[in-house]
């Protein structure tokens, strides 16, 4: 005892709750259970309630008086509990002759006012003066759900009589392969599919057993989705009774039932009934010619025995075997026989009864407001259900109420039609594009006409390029960013430009270290994508690509020997980067999207190269040839799962190039004209933020660094402060004419752009990288506009101006697809979600877990399976074994399909490439809004490692971080599966209501294990 009062201490009472008399009594002698437990008393002594309780109460659940005590509770005689006490708690009532002690009290116990022995109950505690509350008169409605005492102690007795009986069956429950020999699994028959039906399903199919069920009701989903098998009897009738519970069947039905019964009964090893119609007899379900031609070894376990059993030769309270070796069992304390289980669950039911009466008021309020419910006609329906005598007067309880009808989610408010002024609008339009001429008229002021003749190039081919893009199609989001990725290695041409153009060795250093890290790029990122791109291609699919490339031999070679044409193949390889991305809309054109991309930074390179000095032609080859091999070994051994961080990594070799080529071209041209210096300083500062960013970026992908944002101090100032010292240090190179100072200016703003794109990238939380990738994608497309802009190349104008728009419009994909604010994402992390609003957690909510063949039993089951994939697939690698659950159904007629959500994975169409590497048809995967509304027909959805991207928080909790982010529906299949780890939130961090619902399944595990388990048990069922 000094030990526990040493752990524990007691909790400090609030002072401003008046403290309310409780008292606790103790069971009879053949009952286990205590109405309170140590954990529930605390809670409620921190709301006012002062508890005592009588000594020994919980000795027989295994609770000892200290353990009340180390909480705050006193401990004490019977009689002095019941004189103290102004309310007064037990599971059963206590015997007639104690009520008149209890005069002028309230008493909680579980009564039974509508069966004859609790109206003789009532009669008497009226005749006392006792105030009498009745625990299994709670409502069954929905905000009384928690206080019901049926359902908990049922789920109690349904999970005690799967134990009962495995241990009067005495073999095993699964089934076995040993040295010793094969033995099959037990076959149990559940009837009655209330908490006590479910509850004995779920542990009997825990233990291994192959279930099979019925029920007078419906209820066959719920059965199938816990994997087990429904019964059906061959005739039709609605067995939904009044408050929620079966009501009796019709004679027909039962003769049509029996026969049914019979034959499974000759079948099954164990049977469970559960089928109880409160203050009446139950029903006959297994008659003795049932029971003799049942099994020796079998066990009936009669739920129902109370009520004169569901079974004919059930006995009452006993457990006996038939003289052809079926052993019955009648008890009627399986609930009793999980003494502390039982009593936690019933204490919990009793606190959530007393903080619906009192709210957040407290105990001081308890008896004031059962007072006022009673006096008030429309008082609260669970108190006036509850509450059977006072001061000495019956009350009469309302008629239970009809069963909760399911709420169909009303529609949303279509949103009110917006009157718009043709004149206001006519003004607004006209005004935008006044200013956007005005700002094109500021820029030529600068009198640099090949500027400007580099931005009308900018301006076009970005209009071309915006149109392009918004076809691409959401599968090749992710080959759409490894080809700009290869493309955007004609930063290339910019230090081919450089080499032999004078200058310090530094400027040349530096325009052939351009060369050859931008060569990396082109040809690694186009490996790549024709790795990715073959994965995508149906077996025994033609290859074309060689065909198509053979216009790139013919580029190449052109400029060199026709040298009046190298302008014409600049403007071609600037047309076929642009329709290089229009051949990624499907997949059927991608293989030739891919070689126009090729085609067209052949021609770019060749026409650079062959205009280069006649010195300097061998080295650059050297270059690109080094470069090029490099690039092409990493495209070559790295992995799909990689993709993510490689993509980063290229991105962070566009950035350094262009870095290298700006400062170059400075050093070359110190004093050059405005347009020179403007496209320097951009290219250097976005270059910069480019090369850091992606590099932290690639951290973060590949687990070097944390996936957390910095979060600093006064970040955003940081942000604003560094961006305006960028703009400082470009006016300032533009208005001076003084070298120092502008290889000073061009140096400071490389280690500010440096530190910046550190600071952004690093403030964004690894969530939100898929947003953050395709940003700095676009960066590096600006990058190489600046370039274009500095070396007066149209060509890389061009490009660049493609490659800055295809990485904006996939951000602004990415983020409509997350919630996010693009802005905050561009500006790293400049807002954060907003925060839950606070709220007590008042119960631990239930979920169900199953086993591999379980699923596999509910995917044979089915009709139409959808397979939804997120990041934790990827992960555990485990897209292997989901293609072969997918083909299996396939050729077992199953309409299988999968429903991919923009951003599920790290990075644009990641889930499309891993399916595709697994071997999983195109044609067998959909974007989320193509299947989305087929979702209420799908028999069994199967979510594979994503949790945010199918979390119903988003469209019910307007206070959650995600809420309006579109999510995959998957809670109106049928039946849902989730395989996660564990119950934990995904990266968002936010509880998921579907893990709840009756129709959803968890099975907890390495995603890649549980799926090969169910791979392996769909191919043993065959």
């Amino acid at each position: 005892m000094m030990h526990l009062r040493g752990r524990f201490r007691p909790r400090a009472v609030n002072t401003l709750w008046r403290n309310l008399n409780t008292g606790i009594l103790k069971e009879g002698d053949n009952e286990k259970r205590v109405s309170m437990v140590p954990s529930v008393a605390e809670k409620l002594i921190g709301k006012g309630y002062k508890i005592s309780v009588e000594a020994g109460a919980g000795a027989k659940s295994g609770i000892p008086d200290a353990a009340y005590e180390a909480v705050g509770c006193s401990v004490t005689s019977r009689n002095a509990v019941v004189s103290s006490s102004e309310l007064l708690f037990a599971i059963n009532p206590p015997p007639e002759q104690d009520l008149g002690g209890m005069a002028g009290k309230m008493l909680v116990a579980w009564v039974g006012r509508r069966l004859p022995e609790g109206e003789k109950y009532v009669k008497a505690a009226q005749d006392a003066k006792v105030t009498l509350v009745d625990t299994t008169s709670v409502p069954r409605i929905t905000i009384a759900q928690k206080m019901d005492v049926l359902s908990s102690q049922a789920k109690c007795a349904g999970h005690r009589a799967v134990l009962e009986g495995a241990y009067s069956f005495e073999r095993f429950y699964q089934g076995e392969i040993t040295a010793a020999g094969k033995y099959p699994p037990c076959h149990t028959m559940v009837l009655g599919i209330g908490v006590a039906g479910l509850a004995a399903m779920g542990t009997s199919s825990a233990l291994g057993s192959v279930v099979r069920a019925w029920d007078v009701r419906d209820v066959s989903d719920q059965v199938k989705s816990m994997g087990g098998k429904w019964i059906t009897v061959d005739f039709k009738e609605d067995g939904a009774g009044a408050g929620g519970y079966a009501k009796e069947s019709s004679k027909e039905f039962q003769e049509a039932q029996k026969a049914t019964f019979h034959k499974h009964c000759k079948e099954v090893d164990i049977v469970i009934s559960t089928a109880a119609i409160p203050g009446r007899k139950s029903p006959v379900l297994i008659e003795e010619y049932m029971v003799k031609d049942m099994k020796p070894g079998s066990v009936i376990v009669d739920l129902a025995a109370a009520g004169g059993g569901n079974c004919t030769l059930t006995k009452s309270g006993e457990k006996y075997t038939t003289e052809n070796g079926v052993t019955i069992v009648g008890y009627t304390d399986l609930a009793g026989r999980m003494g502390e289980q039982a009593s936690s669950m019933y204490a919990t039911n009793m606190m959530h009864m007393v903080n619906h009466v009192t709210g957040k008021e407290g105990a001081s309020a308890f008896l004031s407001n059962i007072e006022k419910a009673l006096a008030d006609e429309k008082g609260d329906i669970v108190v006036k259900s509850i509450i059977c005598c006072k001061d000495g007067k019956p009350v009469v309880a309302p008629p239970p109420p009809d069963p909760t009808p399911v709420k169909k989610k009303e529609p949303k408010a279509a949103k009110e039609a917006v009157v718009i002024d043709p004149e206001k609008e006519a003004q607004r339009t006209s005004l935008a594009v006044a200013g956007t001429s005005a700002l094109a008229v500021t820029a030529s002021l600068g009198g640099d006409p090949g500027f400007i003749n580099m931005l009308n190039t900018f301006g076009l081919a970005g209009a071309a390029g915006y149109q392009v893009v918004w076809g691409v199609s959401h599968a090749l989001h992710t080959p759409l960013m490894a080809v700009t990725n290869a493309i955007s290695g004609l930063t290339a041409a910019g230090g081919l430009m450089l080499m032999g153009a004078g200058g310090p060795p530094l400027a040349q250093g530096l325009a052939q270290a351009s060369v050859a890290i931008s060569a990396v790029n082109i040809a690694g990122g186009f490996v790549v994508t024709k790795r990715m791109l073959d994965l995508f291609r149906k077996p025994g699919e033609a290859d074309y690509t060689t065909i198509y490339l053979m216009p790139a031999a013919g580029l190449a070679v052109v400029p060199f020997v026709l040298t009046s044409a190298a302008p014409t193949v600049g403007t071609l390889s600037g047309l076929m980067a642009i329709s290089a991305i229009g051949g990624l809309s499907s997949q059927k054109t991608a293989q030739f999207g891919l070689a126009l991309g090729v085609t067209g930074v052949t021609g770019a390179m060749s026409m650079t190269l062959a205009s280069l000095p006649a010195g300097q032609l061998a080295p650059a080859l050297g270059l690109v040839a080094a470069g090029a091999a490099g690039g092409f070994r990493l495209g070559q051994v790295v992995s799909p799962m990689a993709l993510p961080q490689t993509v980063a990594a290229f991105h962070s070799l566009v950035g350094a190039a262009a870095v290298a080529t700006c400062l170059g071209s400075h050093l070359i041209h110190p004093d050059a004209s405005l347009g020179h210096k403007v496209g320097a300083m951009l290219g250097n500062a976005i270059g910069g933020i480019t090369l850091t960013g992606s590099l932290v970026a690639f951290g973060k992908l590949n687990g070097n660094l944390s996936s957390k944002p910095f979060n600093l101090p006064n970040k955003n100032m940081l942000n604003m402060g560094m961006a305006a010292s960028q703009v400082g240090m470009l006016g300032m190179y533009c208005a001076s004419s003084s070298p120092g100072l502008g290889t000073a200016l061009m140096y400071s703003t490389t280690a500010l752009s440096s530190a910046m794109g550190v600071h952004l990238v690093g403030s964004v939380g690894g969530g939100d990288m898929p947003c953050c990738i395709t940003v700095l994608n676009s960066y590096s497309g600006w990058a190489l506009v600046a370039e274009g802009m500095l070396l007066n190349s149209p060509t890389l104008t061009v490009v660049g101006s493609l490659i800055g728009f295809s990485g904006a419009i996939l951000t602004k994909i990415m983020c409509d697809a997350m919630n996010r604010d693009i802005m905050n994402v561009i500006f790293g992390g400049m807002s954060v979600a907003p925060p839950k609003k606070d709220g007590t957690v008042e119960e631990v909510k239930e979920h169900r877990e199953t086993k591999p063949e379980q699923v596999a039993d509910m995917l044979l089951d089915s009709k139409e399976v959808m397979i939804v994939p997120g990041y934790g697939m990827a992960v555990s690698q485990a897209q292997r074994a989901v293609a072969d659950i997918a083909t299996f159904l396939k050729d077992k007629g199953i309409n299988t399909r999968f429903s991919i959500h923009p951003v599920a994975g790290r990075m644009p169409g990641q889930m499309n490439v891993l399916l595709a590497e697994a071997g999983v048809p195109y044609d067998w995967v959909f974007e989320m809004d193509e299947v989305q509304d087929e979702m209420p027909n799908v028999d069994t959805c199967l979510v594979v490692g994503a949790n945010d991207i199918t979390n119903e928080a988003s469209e019910v909790d307007e206070d959650c971080s995600i809420y309006g982010m579109p999510v995959i529906k998957v809670w109106e299949a049928k039946n849902c599966v989730y395989l996660k780890r564990s119950m934990a939130g995904g990266y968002a961090d936010i509880e998921n209501p579907v893990f709840f619902r009756e129709t959803t399944q968890m099975l907890l595990g390495d995603g890649k294990t549980s799926c090969e388990g169910i791979a392996a048990a769909l191919k043993s069922k065959g």
